[in-house]
């Protein structure tokens, strides 16, 4: 498969290429937003890496020019350490995932496993939501994207509920799971309330990035976030 990767940082670039390489992907770079756009339509990526902050056209900027191509690309972007609201906004622009700089083995190779499923998933699925009891514990399974629109689907679970202090809700993450700004804020609304009625919450099958930016949320204070199981 070709994998794109835009930075305007040659040692980024040359490290990507090394890695990449090493896992099979047929390798493109480009040093700045403009050369990596003429270079995306040549070459048609199935991947595409992209640093937010670059002189020019940003990360954002590029994103947002892939996605007008309706090329079915998954986008990861590279952010700055620590740089949520950078990698929010860029989930808000409908990218595939994030990646933090400095970038480690782990976080790659996890955003890498999670853009493969990706491609074999149709674009754009509806979020949905579907639970099942077991024993005293509640399974929530989480599809398509979150944002705000979900709120509705939240309510009619919540009134629904009718848990006793222990019980424990478990909240699962479908492969093809995403998320927005306003999931998000939706998201620790409900785990916030769980907690305020004396229920454990565990959100499980989440992807390395994905906790990442879920701990920067501090959603760890209400739930215990466990990491999918992957092949690294």
């Amino acid at each position: 498969m070709k994998i794109l990767v835009i930075d305007d940082e040659k040692p980024t670039l040359s490290m990507f290429r090394l890695f990449l390489t090493a896992y099979g992907y047929e390798v493109y770079t480009a040093e700045d937003g403009e050369k990596g756009l003429a270079l995306f339509d040549e070459i048609r990526p199935g991947i595409v890496f992209t640093d937010i902050r670059m002189p020019g056209l940003d990360g954002l900027e590029v994103l947002r020019r892939i996605r007008k191509t309706g090329i079915p690309s998954e986008v990861i972007v590279i952010t700055g350490h620590g740089d949520m609201e950078k990698a929010v906004e860029a989930l808000d622009r409908d990218a595939s995932d994030f990646i933090n700089k400095p970038v480690e083995r782990h976080a790659l190779s996890s955003a890498l496993a999670r853009a493969e499923k990706r491609r074999q998933m149709p674009r754009d699925l509806p979020f949905e939501l579907s639970e099942t009891k077991k024993d005293r514990n509640l399974i929530v399974s989480l599809k398509g994207k979150l944002s705000g629109s979900a709120r509705p689907s939240f309510s009619l679970l919540m009134k629904s509920l009718n848990l006793e202090n222990g019980t424990e809700v478990v909240l699962i993450f479908n492969d093809g799971f995403s998320i927005d700004k306003s999931g998000i804020t939706l998201l620790m609304e409900v785990i916030q309330t769980l907690k305020q009625k004396n229920i454990s919450i565990v959100m499980e099958n989440l992807s390395y990035n994905y906790l990442r930016i879920f701990q920067m949320a501090g959603m760890d204070k209400f739930a215990t976030l466990k990491e999918a199981l992957t092949d690294d």
